[in-house]
């Protein structure tokens, strides 16, 4: 039974660490959360900085992002203490706030594994039970338009086709 206990009392493997961060020109602070660790935590970003990030019930859905290269993600995020809506009202409504999401895994708090940064919070909306619901998208930068209009009399070769 000794040489088992070395297995018996080991942790278990390692966990991804999900943390979003929300900024806006008018907010003073980012707004940090995670949603797997209770205690909060501090992690280094890409840029060398070390940054707070506090515990917070939310679920993230990447959608499908195959067709148009686009991302997406949807977010429902557990606001009972309303401190996401409280923030964001005070800021201009012209200007969206910015979303990041990182991934860190939890033994390695200085190296993100994967971050998707700079995408646009969209629709958000909170329902009467204190979930708030957005969705953070790429700037539509695929739909790329000339402004001139292909017509038979500006391009008579279309007649052919």
């Amino acid at each position: 039974m000794s040489d088992l206990s070395f297995f018996l009392n080991v942790e278990g493997g390692f966990v991804f660490l999900d943390l979003i961060e929300i900024s806006h020109p008018d907010l003073t602070e980012s707004l940090r959360f995670v949603r797997n660790d209770l205690f909060g935590v501090m992690v280094k970003h890409e840029d060398g900085l070390e940054y707070q990030y506090e515990y917070q019930g939310f679920n993230i859905k990447r959608n499908n992002t195959n067709r148009t290269l686009d991302q997406e993600i949807s977010i429902t995020f557990a606001d009972f203490d309303d401190t996401l809506t409280k923030a964001l009202k005070k800021t201009n409504r012209k200007i969206s706030p910015t979303f990041r999401y990182r991934r860190y895994l939890d033994n390695d708090l200085d190296h993100p594994k994967l971050v998707i940064q700079t995408l646009e919070i969209t629709d958000m909306s909170k329902d009467a039970t204190g979930f708030v619901t957005f969705d953070a998208k790429a700037e539509q930068l695929n739909n790329v338009k000339t402004g001139e209009v292909y017509t038979i009399e500006n391009c008579p070769l279309l007649r052919g086709a």
